[in-house]
């Protein structure tokens, strides 16, 4: 009974951390922005900087060595480890939302920013403190869908702060990759950026 419980247990923690990965939510993020954009560059620009990159800078840098994870999952476990990685997409976020900025696109332009001061944020704690990037992702996944579907925004809302963030912290909390102050880090730094730039920028 105690090993179909764990195995349950397990599943739901795996299933929950992958879902909210960096390239799932990149990946899903993209796609939806993309809807919204008419110029072709930068439709590449989103998808090279969002996307391609962090695929590319995780392989890389887990090749190099600079990334000692045993598991090829896009999870840096070790927050010393974490910074070259940050910086790579902090550069890729910065160059994005400069281009998208000399357009001005309504609502992708607030997108873009979210995810570059949401990213510097987590970047910054994340050389002192082991923040948790998946809380910091599910918000930002939660924020961003009910921003461009404003009808839907408090059902997007409630199911994802009353079912994804607790569902998503239980599981880096359970698989021991962060402690519980880590996970509402994650989710009250996003959470307050995200209520700043879609309601007061």
């Amino acid at each position: 009974m105690k090993s179909i419980k764990k195995n349950i247990f397990d599943t739901l923690s795996t299933t929950g951390s992958t879902l909210f990965s960096s390239p799932v939510i990149t990946t899903t993020l993209t796609i939806l922005i993309i809807t919204k954009i008419t110029y072709p560059g930068l439709i590449l620009s989103f998808i090279f900087f969002y996307v391609i990159t962090p695929i590319l800078a995780y392989s890389y840098l887990r090749k190099t060595g600079l990334i000692t994870d045993k598991t090829f999952d896009f999870n840096i476990r070790k927050r010393e480890e974490r910074t070259p990685y940050n910086i790579i997409l902090l550069l890729g976020f910065l160059t994005n939302y400069i281009l998208i900025n000399m357009y001005n696109i309504p609502v992708v332009t607030e997108i873009a920013l979210l995810i570059l001061i949401s990213f510097l944020a987590y970047s910054l704690i994340s050389t002192f403190w082991k923040i948790s990037g998946h809380m910091t992702q599910t918000v930002l996944t939660i924020t961003t869908l009910a921003y461009l579907f404003p009808n839907q925004s408090i059902y997007i809302l409630l199911i994802g702060y009353l079912l994804f963030v607790p569902w998503v912290g239980w599981s880096r909390v359970y698989d021991k990759h962060h402690n519980i102050y880590q996970v509402i880090a994650g989710t009250l730094v996003t959470s307050l950026l995200a209520f700043i730039v879609f309601t007061i920028l």
